[in-house]
């Protein structure tokens, strides 16, 4: 498994309110996280920090248990695991806000993975986002917890008009804004070949799936790769922060001589 992962204030922020971490417990066993603070440049930093480096212990104590016991049905215990980890993430946030009233209303994004072999376990809450690049197309795993999308659900605005909207930035879900969260899980089954895209909405809401993935499937190596996505958003406009963890899952075999 090959990884990179970068986080750049962008052109327009004071601040970078952006989280990421990841975490290596076997050649082909890793965690994967991108949080994006809100609630003023104190509030959003600190609610990212504390977010990442709660689901990030988590994760981190859980994950060895699942590795042990060959006999667990992981399909049934990893959207537990990752659903635990935001739980405490969000009580984490949720209690620092309590205690400190200049922090009222602070919250933030999540969204992670656990790669286990040919399998990915994803969850997210809120607007940042984790794609699947293929060898033919860029795939939204994740689905924004928005207004926009709450509007395309409900069939009164099409994706596009919802990518050029401007109320995308309104999320309907965060971390740490109540004691409680309902985030969303997902497999996917991975193949050679494949990329996976964990970032923020600074890259999302400045580049295409097209720009994605001409950049990905490009020349360089994935470090090369996720600069190169960064510095295109900027290019675009740079007008939020950008955080951007790109993932080989699977690296492709190379055929025998």
């Amino acid at each position: 498994m090959k990884f990179a992962a970068k986080t750049d204030m962008g052109l327009v922020r004071s601040s970078n309110q952006d989280e990421f971490a990841t975490m290596e417990f076997t050649p082909d066993t890793a965690f994967f996280l991108v949080c994006d603070g809100m609630g003023g440049a104190n509030g959003g930093e600190e609610a990212s920090r504390i977010a990442c480096d709660s689901a990030s212990r988590s994760i981190k104590e859980d994950i060895p248990l699942v590795l042990d016991d060959p006999t667990l049905d992981r399909m049934k215990y990893m959207p537990k695991i990752l659903s635990y980890a935001v739980q405490s993430a969000n009580l984490a946030v949720y209690d620092r806000a309590f205690e400190d009233r200049t922090l009222k209303g602070m919250g933030t994004t999540l969204v992670g993975a656990v790669v286990l072999g040919d399998t990915m376990y994803v969850v997210n809450v809120g607007d940042s986002r984790l794609y699947l690049i293929t060898e033919a197309e860029v795939i939204q795993v994740t689905r924004d917890h928005s207004y926009v999308q709450y509007l395309v659900d409900m069939g009164v605005i099409t994706e596009n008009q919802a990518e050029n909207s401007p109320r995308k930035n309104i999320i309907t879900r965060a971390i740490g804004t109540d004691d409680t969260v309902d985030p969303d899980t997902f497999n996917v089954t991975l193949s050679d070949g494949q990329y996976v895209l964990l970032c923020s909405d600074g890259l999302s809401k400045e580049l295409d799936k097209s720009e994605i993935f001409r950049i990905v499937h490009g020349e360089g190596t994935i470090e090369e790769k996720t600069d190169a996505l960064i510095e295109r958003a900027k290019e675009l406009g740079g007008h939020d922060n950008i955080t951007v963890v790109l993932v080989q899952p699977i690296a492709p075999v190379k055929d025998e001589e």
